[in-house]
C-alpha cells in the first residue's frame, strides 16, 4: 500500500512535510506506516534526517506530487523499538507547547543518536566500577525512611499520581529510600527511571542498584556509544531492561508501565538544558510520572525553593530525613579571610585541619569553584588584563599546557612577550584556581597523593570514572576540585572538607545566587564525616552573611526564612514565571536594534494583568564569541494563547532581521 506520511522534523518550522511510503523499499517488513513511526528521509541537502510521523493517508502509486510539490520517499523505517507513542507522545506534545517549540525539535530527546547503531563489544557498561552496596538483608529502616516508602507505596497501589519531596540531611540514607521504591514497583510488574545530575554519579549509584536488581538495570547517557545507548534503548522497550539510571537523557528511555521516576538532588541546575530545545528535566518528569498514573519523588538536602514552595502549599508531599545514618552532620568552622589571604591559599586553621586528618589516615576534599592557574593574566606595569579577542572577558592562565585559554569560546593563545598595551615585559598572574591549589598542596604536603577533578582533567571519556573510582578506593589522600566534587558522593574515608572562597558565588549578578551558594557549600560539607565524625572549614571574606552562616549550621529552615521573602518582593521565582529572550548578532548596532524592536513588539502584545516586560538590556556577559547579545526579560504567567503568538513572533522575527539569532528560555535557570 503506498501511502501519504505526514512527517514533523528536527528543524526550527511548526509545518509538518510530506512524503511518499512505498512499503517495498527498506521498510524494516512493515507494510504500511502509522502515526509514532520513526523513519528517515532526504530533507533539503541532507540524505538522512530523522522524523516522526504523525499521519497517514493511502495514495495512488501513480501520484508523484501533491499541492504542486514533488512527493520525496521515505529512504528507511527504524524498527518498532523506536516508535513514540502513549505516555511518551503526550510527554513531547506537552513539551512542545510549553516550550513553545516545534514538536519536531522535541523528538530527538525520545531515541538515541544515530538510531539503529549496533553496539559493539560485550554490551559491558564501562561506567560501572567497584562501588559496594550493602546488603538489603542487613539494613533496618528508620522510621523516617519506612514513612517515605509507604507514601510513594499507597500512591503506587492507588495507580494515581503522585509527587514526593524527599528532604533529606546529607547522609541521611535517601538512596536506600531510592532502592526500596524500586523494589516496589519492580514486585509489582512496574519500571523505574533514576536521574542524576551528572554523568559523574553514574558509576556510584548504577553499581549499587545493580547489585540489588540484577541485569534489569541499564544506564544511558553522553559517555557511551551510540551503539550502547541504542541498545539499552531497544532493550527498555522490549521490556528487558526495567530501570534505567543516567542524568536528564535518562528521562525519555521507553520504560515499560512507569512506576516511579526518581530525580536525584532535584536542586542541580544541570537538569535544565542549555541549549535547544531548554527543558528543565525536573519539570517534564513531573509530567511524565502523570501521563504513567506513577509516583516521582524530588530527593535534595537543599532543595530548590520552587520545589519546596510547591511542597509548602500543597502541590507536593513532603517527607522529611533529618537525621544523618550512622553519625552526625559534621561541625563547620568559618574562618574570617578578611585582612589578608589570598582565595587559594590555606589559613593556618586549614592547614593544620589537613594535617591532622592525613596524620589519622583518612581523606581530605578540597573545593575551590575556579579552574586553571591563575584567572587573569595582568601586566605587571600598566595593570591591562589580557582579553579574549572575541569575548568581553579576561582570559585563564593555565599551566599545563601553558596558555591562555578563553573558558567560553575556547580561544587559545600562548603567554605574549610583551604587554600589547604598554610594551612590559612582566606579567602577573591574578587570581587563582583549582591547577595552583594543586601546585600549592604539593608543596605543603609532599608526600600526599593528590587528585584533581575539573574540567580540564576530565575531558577523556571515563575520566570522571576513573578519578573518583581511585578515591573511593583509597587511592589519593586529597582530592581537589571544582563545584564536581559536591554532588552525591560518598566516600566513608574523607574526615575533612575544606572550602576556599565560600562567597565566591554570592556576587554574581543573579538572583538565584544566594541560593545556589547555600546549596554548594551545604552539599560540599556533607561530603565529610559519612561514617565516622568529620570536619569542614569555610574560608570566606563575608563571614557574617546569613547564607554562610545558614550553610555551617547545615540550616536550611533559616535559609528558606532568609530568602523566600526577598523573591516574593522581587516577583521572582518559585513566585512569579520568567521568560528570557535573548538577540545576538556579529554586529552590535543590529542586536540592539533588533533588541529593541523585540522589546516593543512584546510590550504590545503580551500586557495582559500580572506581566512585567523588562530591558532590553546588554546581557551579563555583553559579548561571547564575537557575538554581542542583549536580553529581555518577561516575569508572570504566559496563557496557551500569548505562547501562540510568541511562537509566531519569534518566527516571523528571524525572517525579518537577516544576521540577527533570538533564543528564548522558559523557566531559565540563568541570567547569563
Amino acid at each position: 500500500m503506498t501511502q501519504l506520511v505526514e512527517i514533523v522534523l528536527p528543524v526550527p518550522l511548526v509545518q509538518v512535510f510530506s512524503y511518499r511510503f512505498l512499503p517495498e523499499q527498506d521498510s524494516g517488513g512493515k507494510a504500511s506506516l502509522e502515526p509514532g513511526d520513526l523513519v528517515v528521509v532526504p530533507f533539503g541537502r541532507r540524505r538522512e534526517v530523522t522524523g516522526l510521523v504523525v499521519k497517514v493517508a493511502d495514495l495512488a502509486p501513480d501520484v508523484r506530487q501533491v499541492g504542486g510539490v514533488k512527493l520525496r520517499d521515505v529512504t528507511r523505517v527504524l524498527p518498532p523499538e523506536y516508535r513514540i507513542t502513549g505516555d511518551r507522545m503526550r510527554l513531547a506534545r506537552w513539551m512542545a507547547a510549553y516550550y513553545v517549540l516545534p514538536l519536531g525539535e522535541v523528538i530527538p530527546l525520545f531515541h538515541p543518536p544515530s538510531p539503529g547503531t549496533r553496539a559493539r563489544g560485550t554490551g559491558k557498561d564501562s561506567s560501572q566500577s567497584p562501588y559496594p552496596d550493602v546488603d538489603p538483608q542487613d539494613i533496618t529502616l528508620t522510621a523516617a525512611q519506612d514513612r517515605a516508602v509507604q507514601a510513594a507505596e499507597k500512591i503506587m497501589a492507588s495507580r494515581s499520581f503522585g509527587a514526593l519531596l524527599l528532604h533529606g540531611v546529607t547522609g541521611s540514607g535517601k538512596t536506600e529510600v531510592y532502592l526500596n521504591v524500586i523494589s516496589l514497583a519492580l514486585a509489582a510488574g512496574r519500571g523505574a527511571i533514576y536521574l542524576l545530575p551528572e554523568i559523574a554519579l553514574t558509576p556510584q549509584t548504577l553499581s549499587r542498584i545493580s547489585a540489588r536488581f540484577g541485569d534489569r538495570v541499564a544506564a544511558i547517557h553522553s559517555g557511551m556509544s551510540a551503539g550502547q545507548r541504542c541498545r539499552v534503548h531497544e532493550q527498555a522497550a522490549r521490556g528487558e531492561i526495567q530501570v534505567v539510571v543516567g542524568p536528564r537523557s535518562a528521562l525519555f528511555a521507553p520504560v515499560h508501565d512507569l512506576g516511579v521516576i526518581i530525580v536525584d538532588e532535584e536542586h542541580e541546575t544541570s537538569y535544565k538544558q542549555d541549549e535547544k530545545p531548554r527543558y528543565h528535566a525536573r519539570h517534564a518528569a513531573l509530567i511524565r510520572g502523570r501521563e504513567n498514573r506513577a509516583v516521582v519523588i524530588l530527593g535534595s538536602a537543599t532543595p530548590d525553593l520552587e520545589s519546596m514552595v510547591n511542597a509548602l502549599d500543597g502541590r507536593f508531599e513532603l517527607l522529611e530525613l533529618p537525621d544523618r545514618m550512622g553519625g552526625t552532620l559534621p561541625g563547620v568552622e568559618v574562618v574570617d579571610m578578611r585582612g589578608g589571604g589570598n582565595p587559594e591559599g590555606f589559613t593556618p586553621a586549614l592547614t593544620k585541619a589537613m594535617t591532622q586528618t592525613l596524620d589519622q589516615g583518612r581523606q581530605v576534599i578540597l573545593y575551590y569553584n575556579r579552574r586553571g592557574f591563575a584567572r587573569v593574566l595582568q601586566c605587571a606595569d600598566c595593570g591591562e588584563v589580557i582579553m579574549c579577542p572575541h569575548c568581553d572577558i579576561g582570559v585563564t592562565y593555565h599551566l599545563r599546557p601553558r596558555r591562555l585559554l578563553c573558558h567560553y569560546c575556547g580561544f587559545s593563545r600562548q603567554i605574549p612577550e610583551t604587554c600589547p598595551d604598554c610594551g612590559a615585559e612582566e606579567f602577573l598572574p591574578a587570581g587563582g584556581g583549582t591547577e595552583k591549589v594543586e601546585l600549592n598542596l604539593q608543596a605543603h604536603f609532599p608526600d600526599a597523593r593528590i587528585l584533581r577533578l575539573d574540567h580540564d582533567t576530565t575531558r577523556r571519556r571515563g575520566s570522571h570514572r576513573r578519578i573518583l573510582t581511585a578515591f573511593a578506593k583509597g587511592e589519593a589522600d586529597i582530592l581537589v576540585g571544582t563545584q564536581m566534587v559536591a554532588k552525591g558522593h560518598h566516600f566513608p574515608k574523607v574526615g575533612l572538607v575544606g572550602v576556599l572562597a565560600a562567597d565566591d558565588g554570592l556576587g554574581l549578578p543573579d538572583y538565584r545566587a544566594a541560593e545556589r551558594s547555600f546549596q554548594l557549600l551545604t552539599q560540599v560539607a556533607g561530603r565529610s564525616g559519612r561514617t565516622e565524625a568529620g570536619r569542614v572549614i569555610f574560608q570566606t571574606w563575608r563571614p557574617d552573611d546569613p547564607v554562610i552562616q545558614a550553610a555551617a549550621a547545615h540550616d536550611y529552615a533559616a535559609f528558606l526564612a532568609e530568602e523566600t521573602p526577598v523573591r516574593k518582593a522581587l516577583g521572582y521565582p518559585p513566585y512569579n514565571r520568567l521568560l528570557r529572550l535573548g538577540v545576538i548578532s556579529r554586529r552590535s548596532g543590529l542586536a540592539e536594534e533588533a533588541a529593541r524592536q523585540l522589546a516593543e513588539a512584546v510590550r504590545a502584545n503580551l500586557n495582559g494583568p500580572g506581566l512585567e516586560v523588562l530591558g532590553p538590556a546588554p546581557a551579563v556577559f555583553p559579548r561571547l564569541k564575537d557575538r554581542y547579545r542583549f536580553q529581555i526579560l518577561v516575569k508572570g504567567t504566559l496563557g496557551k494563547k500569548e505562547k501562540e503568538w510568541l511562537g509566531e513572533c519569534l518566527r516571523s522575527f528571524k525572517e525579518g532581521f537577516r544576521g540577527v539569532d533570538v533564543i528564548h528560555d522558559v523557566d531559565p535557570v540563568s541570567m547569563y
